[in-house]
């Protein structure tokens, strides 16, 4: 994560959380990723994690894995981190998830933008946690910005390109 002057930038497989007033949290140019955002309105406490892939155990590494870029384990992962480091309830939780676009190859076999949004879900359910807003699909890369303050999200799209 890239901090500079109250605005936090995030990347594939990063995650940010904040408390303090006037914080930004952006991550660029999500395509087939889901970012998913939490905010509460009674603590003012604002996250992000940027997610690649739906789970970690399609995966076989040689290394521990980036648990922030899976589904599976970032989603939980970030509830816990808001819930028991920041004091938030989860029912007082505003989640909201971006991106999951189509790829912009015609022949994509692996679908990973719609794998990612359902597995987001799928771990949200298993938290017993609900989306209050989804932007996802499509053929458009969004950048997001997350504000501290009001939990208000900025979406800005381009095109995707081949």
């Amino acid at each position: 994560m890239l901090e500079v002057m109250g605005t936090k930038v995030i990347g594939i497989g990063e995650y940010a959380i904040t408390d303090t007033h006037g914080d930004v949290i952006i991550t660029y140019a999500l395509a087939t990723c889901v970012a998913m955002t939490v905010y509460s309105p009674i603590r003012r406490v604002a996250g992000m994690v940027h997610i690649s892939l739906p789970e970690t155990t399609k995966h076989i590494e040689t290394k521990e894995p980036n648990i922030w870029s899976y589904a599976d384990t970032a989603v939980p992962m970030l509830i816990q981190y808001v819930c028991y480091r920041y004091g938030c309830n989860k029912g007082e939780l505003d989640i909201r998830i971006y991106g999951g676009a189509d790829s912009a190859q015609k022949s994509d076999i692996f679908k990973i933008g719609r794998r990612n949004v359902d597995a987001v879900s799928h771990a949200l359910s298993l938290l017993d946690l609900n989306l209050n807003y989804c932007d996802v699909g499509g053929n458009k890369s969004r950048t997001i910005e997350l504000f501290s303050d009001t939990g208000k999200v900025n979406v800005r799209y381009l095109p995707l390109r081949v």
